[in-house]
């Protein structure tokens, strides 16, 4: 199990990095990213997420807008690639950059299961990646850090920064029986095992397909409700 412990001053400085990157992510995702998406999209996404119903898309909270958005962005794949990839190539991003280091991640971003093992206070949670055995991330989010609890199950988008990694926004809050029911009727038709590693078969489009399996059932089971916020803490030395 890792432990993350901070020199002194650290801790502030990877929190205010965090809220950084946060931010510029929020502006792609609310802003400019969307350009990139025909209308097709939303109808074709929201059909494989269980969201489209006789011609219009239905919601039970405005957080399964924001899954929906989430999946289109990344999942939808049109010959010139998802939204991301297409941004990326036309704006070219300064390496070292605050932008680039968020589109590096967006573009090697992943669905997964992940498990809190520890709470870090202030700055978010260690979890392990239940689909990758022995894989554990520092997961920064100032929320979840006075939210979340040990053996706390979530599906999300891992964004993979250097030392740490965040979600690309909402995610899914997974109980036991819906981890039963991902591993037996989902997993299977999308991966193979090797090492004890779960390993995606089939490119990118398998990937789509696990992720909105997963996120169709989580969704069916009314995930959304039980998401609980939370007022954020203050960042250590703020």
């Amino acid at each position: 199990m890792m432990d993350w412990l901070f020199k002194s001053g650290s801790e502030t400085r990877l929190v205010k990095r965090y809220q950084r990157l946060r931010q510029i992510g929020r502006q792609l995702n609310n802003e400019t990213l969307p350009r990139y998406l025909p209308r097709s999209a939303f109808e074709t996404c929201a059909r494989k997420l269980g969201l489209w119903h006789r011609g219009t898309l239905v919601f039970d909270s405005e957080d399964e807008m924001g899954v929906l958005m989430d999946y289109c962005l990344h999942d939808f794949r049109p010959k010139a690639g998802n939204a991301v990839q297409q941004y990326a190539a036309e704006a070219n991003p300064d390496p070292g950059s605050d932008e680039y280091a968020v589109l590096k991640a967006m573009l090697e971003s992943f669905y997964t299961v992940v498990q809190v093992k520890r709470v870090v206070p202030g700055v978010g949670i260690g979890v392990a990646d239940l689909w990758a055995p022995g894989c554990e991330y520092l997961l920064v989010d100032i929320g979840f850090s006075g939210s979340a609890r040990e053996g706390w199950m979530l599906a999300t988008r891992i964004l993979p920064f250097a030392g740490f990694v965040t979600t690309s926004g909402t995610g899914l809050p997974v109980d036991a029986g819906t981890l039963k029911e991902i591993q037996r009727t989902i997993l299977p038709r999308h991966r193979t095992d090797k090492d004890g590693r779960c390993q995606l078969h089939g490119g990118r489009q398998k990937a789509a397909d696990l992720a909105a399996g997963i996120i169709r059932l989580c969704l069916s089971r009314h995930a959304m409700k039980r998401i609980r916020y939370v007022d954020a803490p203050r960042p250590p030395g703020g």
